[in-house]
């Protein structure tokens, strides 16, 4: 069973893995993935495959399941630091990042310790003499990781909303082996590795087994996505509805289903983390009630939408909480640790909704995507057909499905403000568009000898 290979394995993987430091966060700087020579760490399918599994691992790291999720809602409306929040989180929520802020850096090192672990997979896999599709399966999953990864260090880091900018990322297509340092590729040069990435993972990765692991559909469903940052509306609305189309995942009952069920037959999912009560208690559950919080805004926005009472719990004392990922619980004993949604069906009827509309001007093909989430959420059926209006419609309800999970609020807030369907003044006070994404960590400048230039006004 997977599930538990994925534990026994991870066990395997420390004796092959060398952690970053958390105290460099030069991408160029990551440590080499195994302390033994490369020609002897993968010569089999068997290492291959303990090596991608090493790779999940990361995913589950609190960079990738805790911080980068709340932190990116407290960039946009969705929440508020909490108690235990200090200068660095606030500084998120007033979106004021510095070059210098510790959980950028750990954050900005974490992706590129993922994408250094995929790229040995990939290209050491790449070499071995082995069956041909099983060998494509494991590649593909690498690359859907490292194109998850490379995606989302676009989103925080590069100008995505800009196909022309300069201003991408560093791009990592082999596995780091000296202090080479390479300059960042454009925004253009970026799309272009993260969608060849996808497209290679829809023709090679698995088919769909479990939640967990990367496959075909998965890779599909975020190829949508990309596309829709991208603004190839016509292209994304097209890989969303094969996704739809495919029921391979539905919709779960109730839009409450989704948070009972977490990571246990779940029928929406298609990519999460595990979590357990043992080696993966991740704390997710504690610090989305002590640092990250629902925001007032939040709260408001919620009134009279039959989610809220799955969205949002109350304390005795009338404390607003994040109910989505509160006092979980697996097999029946509470813990504080939680999964992370990568990607889920509903939120890819919405991509639907959203491309189909800008990109073919189809009204009823996105009234129909739309009302299939506000069907199942129980709430009233939406009948405008106003385009500018539909466009806001469908930008609210993916704060009613998606808010206070993984920051989507903000990245939508950015692209509809670039489209011009908003001023994200108006929401958040950004002092400039160049605070639309984060300073490229500082030492990570400091370190290229020039060759990494930094983010604008920062």
């Amino acid at each position: 069973m997977k599930l538990f290979k994925i534990y026994t394995y991870a066990i395997l993987v420390l004796a092959l893995l060398v952690n970053t430091s958390c105290n460099l966060t030069d991408v160029t700087d990551v440590e080499p993935v195994y302390q033994v020579s490369e020609d002897k760490v993968i010569t089999n399918l068997d290492q291959a495959q303990t090596v991608l599994y090493g790779t999940y691992g990361i995913l589950k790291s609190l960079e990738f399941t805790g911080y980068a999720p709340g932190l990116t809602s407290l960039m946009g409306v969705t929440m508020k630091p909490g108690s235990f929040a200090g200068s660095s989180e606030h500084a998120f929520f007033n979106n004021d990042v510095s070059p210098d802020n510790f959980y950028a850096e750990i954050i900005y090192a974490k992706m590129y310790f993922l994408i250094n672990n995929a790229n040995h997979v990939i290209t050491k896999t790449e070499l071995l003499e082995a069956d041909e599709t099983r060998k494509k399966e494991i590649i593909g999953e690498a690359r859907a990781l490292r194109a998850l990864s490379h995606f989302y260090l676009l989103r925080l880091w590069g100008q995505f909303y800009d196909i022309n900018s300069e201003y991408g990322i560093v791009l990592k297509e082999q596995p780091i082996k000296d202090a080479t340092v390479q300059p960042r590729a454009t925004v253009s040069e970026v799309y272009d590795l993260i969608l060849a990435d996808l497209e290679y993972a829809i023709q090679n990765a698995p088919d769909f087994s479990d939640t967990f692991y990367t496959s075909k559909i998965f890779a599909k469903g975020l190829k949508s996505k990309v596309l829709l940052y991208k603004k190839e509306y016509v292209q994304a609305a097209q890989a969303a509805l094969e996704v739809i189309d495919l029921e391979q995942r539905t919709l779960e009952d109730t839009f409450a289903d989704i948070f009972i069920k977490k990571i246990i037959d779940t029928k929406e999912v298609l990519f999460q983390t595990p979590f357990d009560n043992q080696n993966d208690r991740n704390n997710k559950a504690f610090i989305f009630r002590a640092y990250y919080l629902p925001s007032d805004y939040y709260v408001d926005f919620m009134d009279g939408d039959a989610r809220k009472d799955a969205a949002i719990a109350y304390t005795t004392s009338g404390a607003a909480r994040n109910a989505k990922f509160n006092n979980s619980t697996y097999n029946g004993v509470p813990l504080t640790a939680d999964t992370e949604y990568f990607l889920r069906l509903d939120e890819v009827y919405l991509i639907y909704a959203e491309a189909v509309l800008r990109g073919n001007d189809d009204v009823d093909a996105a009234l129909d995507a739309l009302n299939e989430i506000r069907e199942r959420s129980e709430n009233p059926l939406v009948t405008t057909t106003d385009k500018s209006e539909l466009i806001e419609i469908i930008r609210n309800e993916k704060i009613y499905e998606l808010g206070a999970e993984s920051g989507e609020d903000w990245f939508d807030l950015v692209r509809f403000h670039k489209e011009g369907d908003l001023d994200i003044s108006n929401f958040k006070t950004i002092s400039s568009d160049s605070k639309l994404i984060l300073p490229i960590p500082m030492q990570s400048v400091d370190l290229s000898n020039g060759q990494i230039v930094q983010n604008p006004d920062y």
